[in-house]
């Protein structure tokens, strides 16, 4: 009886569903249709198979903005699909201390071996990943620690870099291309490799937008698939929270709850509970403003 009442809801829901800017329907609440506002960015939670990656491609669908998915596992398919090893990272706008620590955080560097790469770099012309080699290896060592350090970059550092330069779709593409785009990284072998070429595009769309002025519009939607994995890199989250300024809406796709500092900028939507997240609700539910909408059926 429960299911015939909860799809006929369901049928009601989506016959009464209307489109409406900057807000993307999502399912039926406890107060009837659910929309959910893009005045922030979002973040969607839940377990493994707990219908997370459904939801982002429903988001991004009915969201009528351009989207750029970064898909950690290949289970994507929105607008053009490019694998990320064809992709051309040039990486000589990218502020040599932030290049650094974005490679160092990537490859779990410690802090004496990232400033010893920024050291080796600073001075150096990079503007593809191979050339950061040639910057590190040319770096005169003073001492058998340095001499060591240097090694241990270089060997960790070839290992991902030999699958990042061999693109030749320039990163502007992404930018320039007005449809959908589905950057696939589930060719790339090593985490390292995703890693760091999240956060290098995340990087460089960061940079060319925040030359644009602030706004309120919606110029882009970013979802990061397996957020988890670079929410841990402190100059990414700032990043991505400021991104909000300049009309970039980040969809950060986790099994994990992401650090506070993210979340506070976040509207939060629960696909499913789990006892390791430190909501107090049992159901799934949206959390908007901190107000707590319980969802009955994602749509």
């Amino acid at each position: 009886m429960i299911d015939i009442a909860l799809t006929a809801l369901v049928s009601l829901a989506l016959a009464t569903y209307i489109w409406r800017d900057d807000e993307v329907f999502v399912g039926l609440g406890s107060g009837g249709l659910v929309y959910l506002p893009l005045d922030k960015h979002i973040t969607i939670i839940g377990p493994t198979r707990s219908g997370k990656t459904t939801l982002a491609k429903k988001i991004a669908s009915r969201s009528g903005k351009k989207v750029v998915v970064m898909d950690w596992n290949g289970e994507y398919s929105l607008g053009l699909k490019i694998n990320a090893s064809k992709l051309k990272l040039d990486i000589s706008n990218i502020n040599k201390k932030i290049l650094a620590e974005l490679i160092g955080i990537s490859l779990n560097l410690n802090e004496p071996s990232i400033y010893f790469l920024y050291r080796s770099i600073k001075d150096q012309e990079v503007k593809r990943p191979k050339d950061l080699l040639t910057a590190i290896d040319s770096y005169l060592t003073t001492t058998k620690s340095e001499t060591e350090m240097k090694a241990a970059i270089l060997r960790r550092l070839e290992y991902i870099l030999d699958a990042l330069d061999k693109g030749r779709i320039p990163l502007d593409f992404i930018i320039k291309y007005n449809k959908n785009i589905t950057i696939d990284l589930s060719s790339l072998s090593l985490v390292e490799e995703k890693i760091l070429i999240i956060s290098l595009i995340l990087t460089f769309i960061y940079n060319k937008f925040r030359n644009m002025s602030i706004t309120k519009n919606i110029k882009l939607i970013l979802i990061v698939d397996e957020a988890q994995n670079i929410l841990n890199l402190n100059i990414i989250r700032h990043i991505i929270t400021e991104m909000a300024k300049y009309g970039i809406r980040v969809v950060l796709v986790t099994n994990i709850l992401p650090p506070p500092d993210v979340m506070a900028h976040t509207n939060i939507i629960l696909v499913k509970p789990h006892i390791s997240y430190n909501f107090k609700v049992n159901n799934s539910s949206i959390i908007i403003n901190d107000k707590i909408i319980k969802i009955y059926k994602f749509i």
